[in-house]
């Protein structure tokens, strides 16, 4: 790696990058001779240099990287084009010195025998253009502490920005020795970045298939044991917290139950800005036009974290495109304003056009949030699971680790190949059934209603066993609300935002009103146990059946995903018995 320490005259670079240099075992260069005696006396004579001055200086320094296989060199860089010019060395991190004005010419007036003298410095700060959040190789770095602890922090930012796990294919099979190996690496990786306090936040139960439990249950108690301080806060989005029962299916007794924090999504917030209403105008194509308000949990910001470990699946998602990365944090622990008007974007910009797509309006918005808003406050390590439901039982096909958006991108290309099933002609008839583990509300367990419409025929039938249906929403007041209006379509939800406040202040719950109706294209026959009665489905505008005659029917539970003949008229169905890990569709309804 060619490492480049960067910052203004005076900030430190030489001498932190000569002690960079000593760490890691790499020779070390400092920028300044290598500028020629023209630029030296130019700068003696207190004349700053110009971009004429400088082009041939950055050409040299641009070679002396590219022949070096591992480089720590420093040099001022202070606009983005001269950062780009060296970028084309290769393989380049940049390490800028951040440091007020007034703390580097307090250093400057104290240090002899340089040709910059401490007048120009203003010069300098002029010059500088702040590396932008899109800058995604430049490491920033306070000056304002002892410069062993600059290093320190130096080489915890570079060993975080370097780290990449990826192990991960359509016919990989990742056993229980796999996982633990990688675990292990993952492990090691943490303890070499000394975080005294780490955030850990997986998903709650209605991701019971994702693998993330058994990674935090493993992960928990080998960081404590390590003297890590460690806050377990479930990424509930607008979820129900979690029930002792429910952490315990998901964390075995690795995790105690006193220790899980729940995420109160209605409350327990801060504002860290907002996306304008111009990005998420050009975003959605002109289809939604209003800003986007940042919210998150506050103990992201207030709980003096030095790390932040987000574990979970990459699958496909009707809102978002593809589950998982920024939406666990920005939805995962967001905020009221923030998750309602992320769906209801989602929802207005046409979710057949998003399910399954790792580039969609809603990822673009989630992410724009994270990188300017929170990618700066403190590191988040992504592990990301693909897992595929087989005809031997849920299979982990792949788990992928790191800092940065590479490992996202790599499980959305597996989960696209392994999560999506192209069926070979449009389902007149469709059997889901919804583990009573996971699904107790149809804000949950509409996803037999998102994951399977782009596979069903017009007219056709979908039959979702719900044997622990027990409410609408996950909350009382967008319950409320879902009885109150119905899964009744676009049109007559658009109608009734307009009607009810009430409605319109909860967009989510609009959205999710519109995802899970089928737009009278075909059927949507709900077939709870006793928790809920014909009178709430209908009421809701689903027609019913009860869960033990459709059971004893059909009895997907027990039955591979794919086609079947009925017992009764021997009609051929569609069986599904786990729609959250999986998209289907026939190729008619594949749209953009």
């Amino acid at each position: 790696m060619k490492i480049i320490v960067m910052g203004v005259s005076g900030c430190g670079k030489s001498s932190i990058a000569e002690a960079l240099a000593q760490s890691l075992g790499a020779p070390f260069l400092d920028g300044d001779d290598f500028h020629p005696a023209a630029n030296k006396a130019k700068m003696a004579a207190g004349t700053p240099l110009n971009d004429e001055d400088r082009a041939p200086w950055l050409e040299q320094l641009r070679h002396e990287l590219a022949s070096r296989p591992s480089v720590v060199l420093a040099c001022s860089a202070l606009k983005k084009r001269y950062r780009e010019v060296l970028r084309k060395a290769g393989n380049v991190r940049f390490v800028y010195l951040e440091g007020s004005f007034e703390l580097i010419e307090g250093r400057m007036l104290a240090r002899t025998n340089h040709f910059m003298k401490p007048g120009m410095l203003r010069s300098q700060f002029d010059a500088l253009e702040v590396p932008s959040p899109e800058e995604t190789d430049v490491l920033a770095v306070s000056i304002a502490l002892p410069v062993a602890q600059v290093v320190e922090h130096a080489l915890q930012r570079l060993h975080r920005s370097t780290f990449q796990l990826a192990d991960g294919a359509p016919d990989r099979v990742l056993s229980q020795t796999d996982l633990e190996s990688h675990l292990a690496t993952l492990l090691t990786h943490i303890l070499a970045v000394k975080p005294k306090r780490i955030l850990l936040l997986p998903p709650d139960h209605t991701r019971l298939y994702s693998m993330a439990g058994p990674i935090s249950a493993w992960l928990y108690p080998r960081l404590i044991g390590a003297g890590i301080e460690v806050e377990v806060m479930p990424t509930l989005g607008t979820h129900a917290p979690m029930t002792r029962e429910q952490c315990e299916m998901m964390f075995g007794d690795a995790i105690p139950f006193e220790k899980i924090l729940p995420h109160r999504w209605r409350e327990d917030l801060v504002t860290l800005g907002e996306l304008p209403v111009e990005f998420m105008r050009e975003i959605s194509g002109g289809r939604f036009d209003q800003p986007l308000p940042v919210q998150v949990n506050k103990i992201l910001v207030e709980g003096n974290f030095d790390l932040v470990i987000s574990p979970g699946q990459v699958v496909p998602h009707e809102v978002i495109g593809l589950a998982n990365y920024t939406k666990n944090i920005c939805v995962g622990l967001g905020g009221r304003d923030t998750i309602h008007r992320s769906h209801f974007l989602g929802a207005v910009c046409n979710m057949e056009t998003i399910m399954g797509r790792v580039d969609t309006p809603v990822r673009r918005a989630l992410d724009e949030a994270f990188n300017r808003f929170i990618a700066h406050r403190l590191p988040v390590l992504f592990i990301l699971t693909v897992m595929q439901d087989t005809a031997d039982g849920v299979t982990q096909r792949g788990l992928y680790a790191g800092y940065d958006r590479s490992g996202y991108e790599a499980a959305a290309r597996l989960s696209a190949t392994v999560n999506f099933t192209l069926v070979d002609r449009a389902i007149d008839r469709c059997v889901v059934w919804l583990d009573p583990r996971e699904f107790h509300t149809t804000w949950l367990g509409n996803k037999s209603v998102y994951r399977t419409r782009m596979a069903m025929a017009d007219g056709g039938t979908l039959y979702v066993l719900a044997p622990a249906l027990a409410h609408f929403g996950e909350d009382p007041t967008i319950d409320s609300l879902i009885r109150r209006h119905g899964y009744k379509g676009t049109p007559a939800t658009l109608a009734a935002m307009k009607q009810d406040p009430e409605l319109a202040g909860n967009l989510s719950a609009a959205a999710h009103l519109i995802h899970g109706s089928s737009e009278g294209r075909f059927r949507i026959v709900y077939c709870p146990g006793p928790g809920v009665t014909r009178e709430e489905i209908e009421g809701v505008g689903f027609e019913y059946m009860p869960y033990e005659e459709a059971a004893k029917r059909w009895n997907p539970a027990g039955q591979n995903t794919g086609w079947h003949t009925d017992s009764v008229d021997g009609k051929a169905y569609y069986s599904i018995s786990n729609p959250a890990l999986g998209l289907w569709a026939n190729q008619a309804r594949l749209t953009g």
